[in-house]
């Protein structure tokens, strides 16, 4: 790591810093150089650097003062200084240390003796984790020392906690590289966008925070949301960019479509109450910020709440239910929000069907949804909850509140152009919170056990239970979604066919039991290669069907050849010495068959793989 290392050297003589710079670049360090204090101290803290060689006696600012600056600021006062001192005196050298400088050299210096301390003080400094690796920003030590040192000295600041949205789906479908340049890219936006004299962290993962100590709060968090939404399209695939989202699992293993990354940042101000630690601070932007994640899309919430106590029926335990809110008009979003909390209601905001999956994938079991129903999205989100909720419908007219009723929408009311007369229709027609909450609690355990039921009756009409992966009843309806996506939309879609090799001959000689294992361990096998988009299923006996959207043909063949050599190159062998297995192929780019006609030529060109000498792929449209 030596030769990454960038050191800051301050001296006023330009002939000892070129000397000085030579050096160092010869023994692999990148080199800056200030020749005065004042300029020292600015260049540190803009770009902070990995260690500090500062000469005492300097113009305008001297060494000691510098030092005691940089000391005294979060950003720097960690790293590692060392004094260069023309003179030996015991007391020079004593006001240095006492001003924060960790070692000391007299000059002229030897070459062997400055190295030597150099690679001390760097190995000393790289095992305090002080700063976060992915970014090179602040951690949360430093972070921790900087709130202190502010809510110690009753400085006025507002705490920004900044939190990427659907990180993970992103990471599971691109994978840790594009994960982390995503951290990257909204460590740029923050670091061009935050003012000089705020402090800014990385706390981890996807978390940053904002020490800051201007009065345009919100015009910095707008600030922040646009330079981000302007910027994170340049992170996805065009044919993702197209359809809008990530299909992916959330937490409680249920599929998801997962919208483009957005930022949720919650904003806590020294202004509208005293906190007396980093810990309470912490927990109130922590609270503030959960307020952030229940609206889609990149928001940002203030904490107006001016006392530390929670609402009443918070402090008791009894968590607000959730409704979700689906509406892409903003006048009516806002008439409905409020009407939903003067109810009693936690509500879950999206303008969209798609941004609503991504508050599910948090928060998926909301007691009451609210909807424009005029898309069509919405019936289908709200036929696939495990439980039903009642749904209330947001229509355009009379004859669109029949056509929801008939569907079977609980109340359905027309959006009328008073803002007004609207929120009363609201008002009378959203049921208490606490009603929906008592009739969904019902006795102690009961919903709990309903929910593990109706999940349990899913996992059996859609599992295969020798591999755990969907079945063929499973992927023929996700292959009836995906191919009318492709007639409606054009999305690519390739279904690829597989059978193993001689599988009745493997059955016949080593019997079922070893039978069993094959299937097993081809199906981890294939589903190793499988992408958060992608179905793959037992369709029955020793074959599987993958479902692959978003792929050319070519590049589906190309994974299928990868999922090939995977089997042909296991090692069969430590299951039984005389045990080799393979696998062919066959895949059919969907276009305008339907379902039935997809899976015929899929498994068509899986018997000319077999024609032809097994083990292979084959594939065409």
């Amino acid at each position: 790591m030596t030769s990454q290392a960038r050191i800051l050297v301050a001296d006023d003589d330009p002939t000892l810093c070129l000397l000085m710079s030579e050096t160092l670049q010869d023994a692999g360090y990148e080199v800056a150089v200030a020749y005065d204090g004042d300029q020292l101290v600015r260049m540190a803290q803009d770009d902070p650097p990995d260690l500090l060689l500062i000469d005492l006696m300097m113009p305008l600012m001297d060494g000691f003062e510098a030092i005691r600056q940089l000391r005294n600021d979060t950003r720097t006062s960690h790293l590692p200084v060392i004094i260069l001192t023309a003179r030996s005196a015991s007391s020079e050298v004593v006001i240095g240390f006492e001003s924060g400088a960790d070692d000391y050299i007299v000059k002229p210096y030897d070459i062997d003796v400055l190295l030597a301390r150099i690679r001390s003080q760097l190995r000393r400094a790289a095992k305090l984790p002080v700063r976060n690796p992915l970014t090179g920003l602040p951690g949360n030590v430093l972070l921790e020392a900087e709130l202190e040192r502010q809510i110690s000295h009753r400085t006025a600041f507002a705490l920004l906690y900044i939190d990427l949205d659907n990180f993970k789906a992103f990471n599971d479908a691109y994978g840790f590289a594009r994960g982390d340049r995503a951290i990257h890219m909204l460590a740029d936006v923050l670091s061009s966008i935050a003012p000089r004299d705020a402090f800014l962290g990385h706390i981890g993962g996807d978390d940053f925070a904002i020490v800051y100590y201007g009065e345009e709060t919100e015009e910095l968090c707008q600030r922040i949301i646009a330079a981000f939404d302007a910027q994170v399209r340049t992170l996805y695939d065009e044919a993702d960019l197209q359809r809008g989202f990530l299909r992916g699992v959330d937490r409680h293993g249920m599929v998801r479509q997962f919208g483009l990354l957005s930022l949720s940042i919650s904003v806590v101000s020294t202004q509208e109450r005293e906190f007396n630690s980093v810990d309470a601070i912490s927990k109130v932007a922590a609270d503030v910020k959960k307020a952030a994640k229940s609206i889609s899309g990149s928001s940002y919430v203030f904490d107006r709440r001016i006392t530390s106590q929670a609402p009443a029926q918070e402090r008791r335990g009894n968590v607000r239910p959730a409704a979700l809110l689906i509406c892409a008009d903003d006048t009516q979003r806002a008439a409905i929000t409020t009407s939903l909390r003067h109810q009693g209601y936690r509500p879950l905001i999206a303008d969209r069907v798609v941004r609503a999956h991504d508050l599910l994938a948090h928060t998926p079991d909301p007691v009451l949804l609210i909807a424009d129903t005029s898309d069509e999205d919405v019936w289908q989100l709200w036929r696939n909850f495990v439980l039903p909720i009642p749904l209330i419908a947001i229509v355009a007219d009379q004859p669109a509140a029949r056509v929801a009723l008939e569907a079977g929408a609980k109340v359905a009311l027309i959006a009328t152009a008073k803002v007004e007369d609207f929120s009363d229709q609201l008002l009378l027609n959203i049921p208490l919170a606490k009603a929906m909450s008592e009739e969904a609690q019902q006795t102690p355990g009961m919903l709990q056990m309903q929910q593990a039921y109706h999940l349990d009756l899913l996992r059996e009409a859609s599992e295969d239970h020798l591999t755990l992966l969907p079945n063929r009843a499973y992927a023929e309806r996700r292959l009836a979604e995906f191919v009318e996506q492709v007639h409606s939309s054009g999305r690519l879609l390739n279904a690829m066919m597989g059978d193993l090799d001689h599988f009745a001959q493997l059955n016949h000689r080593f019997g079922p039991l070893m039978a069993d294992e094959v299937i097993r361990i081809v199906a981890d096998l294939l589903r190793s290669a499988t992408r958060p988009a992608d179905v793959l299923a037992r369709y029955g006996g020793d074959r599987f069907l993958m479902l692959m959207p978003d792929n050319t043909l070519a590049e589906s063949i190309a994974r299928a050849e990868q999922m090939r050599l995977a089997v042909a190159h296991y090692s069969w062998h430590t299951l039984h010495p005389q045990l080799h297995l393979t696998i062919s192929l066959g895949l059919a780019a969907a276009s305008n068959q339907n379902a039935d006609e997809v899976v015929a030529t899929a498994d068509a060109y899986l018997r000319k793989a077999k024609i032809h000498g097994r083990d292979r792929v084959m594939g065409g449209a």
